[in-house]
């Protein structure tokens, strides 16, 4: 009886254990993801035989936290793509330009494998078409899902639509762009930053105006990027 009293009284008396907070993970930090890639190309239109070329693309991009609750990224590409096409029974033409875009994503989901949703700015300058040279510009809106460089091996897509692209001063084409990305990236080794990644492009040109037809550019590549 007198040891049960004992028990009770030390229990009554002693401290609580102390509360232990919940861990929270450490915020991800900022990256800089560099890459090049290129391949062939196939050229497309609604008024054209079809054709082929070559893609080249250089790209950057930089994740940060602008807040603890708000993570952004900013994607800066240039395209250059070299292509031809015929028409029926007639001649072999020239179809190239160089393009650029910035593209802006407020990133959601998990930060070491997000989906970026946001604006982008993309401008076609110059077209060389047949015996026409022109520029486009506009924005639009778009979708991102990147690779996750924690995993040797991972899935990525995108997915941008221009609305309405038009030149600055000569109207020879209004369009709307629609352009696709897809691919897997390889991180053959996850404590370095370089990464393989193979992939399939589309930019498909809806025209919008008499003076345009519908295009499309479309081809596998592969590519090296480098992350930290």
């Amino acid at each position: 009886m007198l040891a049960a009293l004992t028990f009770l009284l030390a229990a009554a008396t002693a401290s609580p254990a102390p509360v232990v907070p919940a861990q929270t993970p450490p915020p991800e930090p900022n990256h800089v993801t560099l890459d090049i890639q290129g391949g062939p190309l196939v050229t497309s239109g609604n008024a054209w035989i079809g054709g082929n070329g070559t893609m080249t693309q250089l790209g950057a991009r930089y994740e940060f936290q602008a807040t603890p609750k708000a993570r952004f990224a900013n994607t800066l590409q240039w395209q250059r793509l070299a292509s031809h096409y015929a028409f029926a029974g007639g001649p072999r033409w020239n179809f190239d330009y160089d393009q650029f875009d910035d593209e802006f994503d407020v990133e959601l989901g998990r930060p070491d494998l997000p989906t970026g949703v946001g604006v982008g700015y993309f401008s076609y300058n110059p077209v060389y078409d047949f015996n026409e040279t022109y520029a486009l510009h506009g924005f639009g809106i778009g979708v991102d899902r990147w690779a996750n460089y924690y995993m040797p091996r991972s899935y990525y897509y995108s997915a941008w639509y221009y609305p309405s692209l038009r030149g600055a001063t000569l109207d020879y084409g209004k369009y709307a762009v629609l352009r696709l990305d897809v691919g897997v990236n390889f991180r053959p080794n996850l404590v370095g930053p370089w990464n393989l990644r193979v992939g399939f492009m589309s930019d498909t040109w809806f025209a919008r105006n008499a003076n345009a037809s519908d295009s499309g550019f479309n081809g596998p590549y592969v590519g090296v990027s480098f992350w930290h």
